[in-house]
């Protein structure tokens, strides 16, 4: 009576951990770049809710509402949603929003802050903002009209 050897010869051991080193080293930069761009989305998100959620409060409290970068004309940074009573910043914060990735660039890095008016309508500044968020490659683009609406992906036309 013949008996077989059971389990894996060197080759075949060999031969699946080549195959197992090709796939991740294809597999880990696409990963990366996965994550990447989903933390890139994520963040130009976050800055698009904040500003509606901004607009929504101006209108819902008939009261003016400024979103104000934590550093000075630094969009990246914490964000600060507050009422404004006759050009004065009163507290609470409303809501907060986190800092971005240290990677992110928000531009134009020159707004002091974006205030709705009562209406919902743009305060301050004067004239419609074009903000262009980018991280690596990935870049979008979040406009804030004169009448206060917010696009995403877009700018005012």
């Amino acid at each position: 009576m013949r008996h077989g050897y059971k389990g894996f010869t060197l080759v075949e051991l060999m031969v699946t951990i080549a195959v197992l080193a090709i796939l991740v080293t294809i597999g880990i930069p696409s990963f990366v770049g996965l994550i990447n761009n989903t933390k890139a989305d994520t963040e130009s998100t976050d800055l698009y809710r904040a500003l509606n959620y901004a607009r929504l409060e101006a209108i819902n409290r008939g009261a003016s509402i400024r979103v104000t970068p934590s550093v000075a004309n630094d969009w990246t940074s914490r964000l600060d949603i507050q009422v404004v009573n006759a050009g004065v910043v009163t507290n609470p914060v409303l809501r907060v929003i986190a800092d971005m990735s240290a990677s992110a660039v928000v531009k134009p890095n020159n707004i002091a802050n974006i205030e709705y008016n009562n209406l919902g309508a743009l305060a301050n500044p004067v004239t419609a903002v074009a903000f262009s968020y980018t991280q690596g490659t990935y870049t979008k683009a979040i406009g804030v009209c004169l009448n206060g609406r917010v696009i995403l992906g877009g700018t005012c036309p």
